[in-house]
């Protein structure tokens, strides 16, 4: 990499620093793009060289934070190693409980993550990982490793992840109104449901 390029890198990076703090202590519609700059000590001019306004480098942010929720999810997990897995259910449950430990780890990350995070951003996060694949290659990938037909497949995997996302806000945050380890073999018997509830039956298929 250039000096050049690693420059430019570096602003984007304080950019997003920035960004991230400001946006986890007021709010991102509190927010003003002239605060971000000043915070990471720019111009203004500088911000659009790398983002449209404060909702593109919000974008950027949420898909930055749950990719690097994915990633150390898959890094523990080895979700591309089919061997490891008895069944899609558990493959997916244990992902889903990954990463709600590691968001029950980080507050600040689940209320940020968890009131900003569009299906559109989900849907195209890229897992470093796993060769740069976005989220949605992932799910698939794992459907057709288990063998199985599923209708709506894009619908189940919305489900599963708004399940996920909003359940787990008010028990980690609030503990209500269970907490988190009443939760978890509630959800993961809810995902499973949902699996069941979109898979095709033989009978169906022929």
């Amino acid at each position: 990499m250039s000096k050049i390029d690693q420059k430019k890198r570096e602003k984007k990076e304080a950019l997003l620093l920035s960004a991230f703090e400001l946006f986890t202590e007021k709010g991102i519609q509190n927010t003003s793009i002239s605060e971000i700059v000043k915070r990471a000590k720019m111009a203004k001019g500088t911000f659009y060289l790398y983002f449209k306004d404060k909702f593109d480098i919000r974008d950027q942010l949420i898909a930055r934070q749950a990719s690097a929720l994915f990633d150390r999810a898959n890094e523990e997990l080895k979700l591309n190693d089919e061997s490891n897995w008895v069944s899609l259910e558990e493959c997916i449950v244990a992902l889903a409980t990954h990463i709600v430990d590691q968001l029950n780890e980080s507050p600040v990350l689940l209320r940020f993550i968890s009131k900003n995070l569009s299906w559109g951003v989900f849907s195209n996060i890229r897992i470093a990982g796993m060769s740069n694949r976005n989220c949605m290659d992932i799910f698939e990938e794992l459907l057709k490793q288990s063998g199985r037909k599923f209708r709506q497949q894009n619908l189940m995997i919305f489900m599963i992840v708004e399940l996920v996302n909003a359940t787990c806000y008010n028990v980690i945050l609030q503990k209500q109104p269970v907490t988190l380890e009443e939760l978890k073999p509630e959800l993961n018997t809810a995902i499973c449901g949902i699996i069941s509830q979109f898979e095709i039956a033989d009978t169906e298929q022929e």
